[in-house]
């Protein structure tokens, strides 16, 4: 009887680890999605948000503390 309602559970497990793994896959997917919508609506309003950027407001910001 305990074995059975063991394996029963591992399968159970097995199938919510498999389920969210689907989820974190779709998740990531969605938000990559999201990024894109939202760096092409930021470049139309104006800011630009390419990664070659190095601001410059850190060591402004770290001149003023020393």
């Amino acid at each position: 009887m305990l074995e059975k309602e063991l394996k029963e559970l591992i399968i159970a497990m097995k199938m919510l680890i498999d389920a969210k793994t689907a989820n974190l896959a779709v998740e990531t997917e969605f938000d990559k999605i999201r990024l894109k919508d939202f760096v092409k609506h930021a470049e139309r309003q104006g800011l630009n948000m390419n990664e070659n950027d190095n601001p410059s407001w850190p060591d402004d910001f770290e001149e003023d503390w020393e």
